[in-house]
């Protein structure tokens, strides 16, 4: 697949397997709320691998989430696999978003739902070359806790989970653990971010599928280290992503897709 995240953008900005939170400042509508992002980015990571092949995208989507607690995000971005005739990624997240006293002092938010990650035209024009099977959709699900004011004032660290039956290019079983942290630099303004991703594949085959390499493994560790900073209502942010993946004895066209690199994204909410 060449594939990744937050997705640098995707998972770090809009996070659609993070918490989305209620605007409160918003109008409602029987409870519900909207939102809106809209985001360039210079290269696309999803899981510390490339979705534009190192190349910029455009992202955005709309988030509808209800006082209960409830949401559904529509998120969509430009895509570059290599594959003739898919160029678009189009997510829908179903979820459900609350807080709860574990003590007086620690209160986590808990996230959980199910993502579609779609690939327009991908059915007819990909086919796995391990196992004969179409397409490069799949679907998750996912549960995340978020604990604030775990260490500095601001700060928030997350932990969470993913599972899909079938990954991405019908790789088939795959697990998701990622552990994230996030603080505010003293008072700068700018907002330093961390996370780390284990990534479980079936086999050999679908993790060759799915990020490349020299066909070893079976899983990999993807990394991200960044800050972000708000001038004007947009958000400006320089990150650094890679992988694990070995990278002996390929060439740098080769290994480019999940070697460490240097990210850049701007991000307007609404």
């Amino acid at each position: 697949m060449m594939k990744f995240a937050c997705k640098a953008i995707a998972l770090s900005i809009f996070a659609v397997t993070s918490t989305f939170a209620m605007a409160e400042d918003k109008p409602s509508f029987y409870g519900v709320t909207a939102s809106g992002n809209v985001s360039a980015v210079t290269d696309y990571r999803f899981r510390g691998v490339t979705q534009s092949s190192n190349n910029p995208a455009i992202q955005g989507g709309f988030t509808f989430s209800h006082t209960s607690g409830a949401y559904l995000a529509l998120w969509g971005s430009s895509v570059d696999f290599g594959v003739p005739g898919v160029s678009t990624e189009t997510d829908a997240t179903l979820g459900f978003t609350n807080s709860f006293a574990l003590t007086d002092k620690v209160k986590p938010t808990y996230d959980v739902g199910v993502i579609h990650y779609g690939y327009i035209g991908s059915k007819s024009n990909y086919t796995n070359a391990y196992n004969g099977k179409k397409g490069l959709a799949f679907t998750e699900v996912f549960g995340k806790l978020t604990f604030p004011e775990t260490l500095l004032a601001g700060d928030a660290l997350s932990v969470g989970v993913n599972y899909s039956p079938d990954y991405w290019g019908r790789t088939d079983d795959f697990w998701y653990f990622n552990l994230g942290y996030s603080a505010p630099i003293a008072s700068t303004g700018l907002t330093g971010l961390a996370s780390v991703g284990y990534n479980k594949l079936k086999n050999k085959d679908s993790l060759k599928v799915v990020a490349g390499g020299p066909h070893e493994d079976n899983n990999y560790i993807d990394y991200k280290v960044g800050v972000n900073y708000n001038l004007l209502g947009i958000i400006a942010e320089v990150d650094v992503v890679g992988t694990n993946v070995s990278t002996s004895g390929m060439s740098d066209n080769d290994k480019k897709p999940y070697d460490t690199g240097v990210l850049f994204s701007l991000t307007k909410t609404f």
